[in-house]
């Protein structure tokens, strides 16, 4: 078992380039992937996120579905380290999985009437470019999704 602080620092962006791949490595390969997500604000963890998404990119559907949740609210901010490699693997992550959280995180905007709720609803329709969850969406909802698409 590997130590997270470890890995951690093996992540970050400011350690040399092989130890990053090690980090990665390492990191896709625990058990409980949650300190891999957003786990906190502070400056040292946010130099650990983009190699934290791109460990995640690596890690298959069937292990990543119970944090679909918690990848969605990566997508609140596009600015964040990640977000956007988060998104590229959310458009080829199963449909049908994704469908449920996905449909539960649009409901949940849909009481949100700021224009930060309007910019995650805009970032949320890049999910459109996942053919397979599009298809398993019911119309009203890609037609709200539409109005937001590359916008």
């Amino acid at each position: 078992m590997n130590d997270i602080n470890e890995i951690y620092r093996m992540l970050n962006w400011q350690s040399s380039f092989g130890d990053q791949l090690q980090g990665i490595k390492l990191a896709k390969d625990l058990d409980d992937l949650t300190p891999l997500i957003l786990t906190c604000a502070t400056k040292e963890c946010k130099g650990v996120w983009e190699n934290c998404a791109r460990a995640l990119y690596e890690v298959s559907d069937e292990r990543l579905e119970k944090y679909l949740p918690y990848l969605l609210e990566w997508l609140y901010d596009l600015n964040q380290a990640g977000a956007w490699i988060i998104l590229d693997r959310l458009k080829v992550f199963s449909g049908k999985k994704l469908k449920g959280p996905f449909v539960e995180c649009l409901n949940y905007l849909s009481n949100i009437n700021s224009e930060s709720g309007q910019m995650f609803l805009s970032n949320l329709s890049e999910l459109l470019d996942n053919e397979e969850l599009k298809a398993e969406l019911p119309k009203p909802i890609i037609e709200i999704l539409q109005k937001h698409y590359k916008n």
